[in-house]
């Protein structure tokens, strides 16, 4: 019995910590998604290395796409390095995401000649 009570107390405790005011609250982030396509035929691109906030790093799918999560908020920017045989009308995008928010950064491209 005694052990009952005592686990029950444990238990207590270590619910009773949940939630408490030393637990962080949740970091405020954003979602970064978009298309790599040639600008030119408006085909998508597979294989450009999409890098956002110096860490985060996505590579466009067979249909241009790519998406970075747990973009943190307020002024960055995103770059691009295209894939062979490409190069990019612009590779880096400014951006300032808020909180929660998903931002679309389309990305152009050039086929090399």
């Amino acid at each position: 019995m005694r052990r009952a009570r005592f686990a029950l107390f444990v238990l207590g405790v270590g619910i009773a910590g949940c939630g408490g005011p030393n637990i962080p609250p949740a970091q405020p982030y954003a979602t970064v998604q978009g298309r790599v396509y040639d600008g030119a035929t408006n085909a998508p691109v597979a294989g450009a290395v999409v890098t956002g906030s110096a860490i985060l790093v996505s590579t466009s799918d067979a249909d241009g796409h790519y998406k970075l999560t747990n973009f943190p908020i307020g002024p960055n920017e995103v770059q691009v390095a295209p894939p062979a045989g490409y190069t990019a009308v612009q590779s880096q995008y400014a951006i300032a995401p808020q909180k929660g928010e998903t931002l679309t950064v389309d990305i152009v491209l050039k086929k090399n000649p």
